[in-house]
């Protein structure tokens, strides 16, 4: 062997296992965590990695018959719903329950959703107003969760709702 093919494999030996290090450094640093909600006998996690979410949430701000219309708003006594947190997702214990966790979805291909959602103003007035200061939901999950936790309370009259909307295509 001649002295490049020694430095070769002497560069080899010493940069593989300084790579499988970082490799197994990058592969034990753990996903970031869905947040939970929990309401009542229920807890609600918002997932983007779930491939069959018990709910499929589509946030249309265009659609003309949504389930639900939203306002978001700037003050919480204005508000229907309030959803707000200042703490570390880490730290939150509402993942962990007996019950099982009823997973919802945001999809915005959806064809056919579970619920579609208006965050608009647009003409109609919405159906609650949503205040959210949270570090771990956005303003979409926000409104997917509160409109899924309506949905459980009240599913006829959102099955009346939609029946609606059908009628009117």
């Amino acid at each position: 062997m001649n002295r490049l093919h020694k430095a070769a494999l002497l560069g080899l030996a010493v940069a593989l296992p300084a790579a499988a290090h970082e490799f197994h450094a990058l592969r034990a640093i753990p996903p970031e965590p869905q947040p939970c909600l929990a309401a009542g006998p229920t807890t609600y996690q918002v997932s983007t990695t779930t491939l069959t979410p018990d709910y499929r949430v589509k946030v249309d701000n265009h659609a003309t018959h949504p389930g639900l219309r939203m306002q978001l708003v700037d003050d919480p006594a204005a508000a229907d719903f309030v959803l707000a947190d200042d703490s570390d997702a880490a730290a939150s214990g509402a993942c962990r329950t007996s019950m099982p966790l009823k997973t919802i979805r945001i999809d915005h291909a959806a064809a056919r959703p579970d619920l579609t959602i208006s965050l608009a103003g647009g003409n109609a007035a919405p159906d609650f107003r949503l205040y959210v200061h949270s570090t771990r939901f956005s303003h979409e999950e926000a409104a997917a969760l509160f409109g899924v936790m309506w949905q459980a309370a009240h599913p006829r009259s959102l099955a009346k709702a939609e029946a609606l909307t059908r009628s009117r295509r």
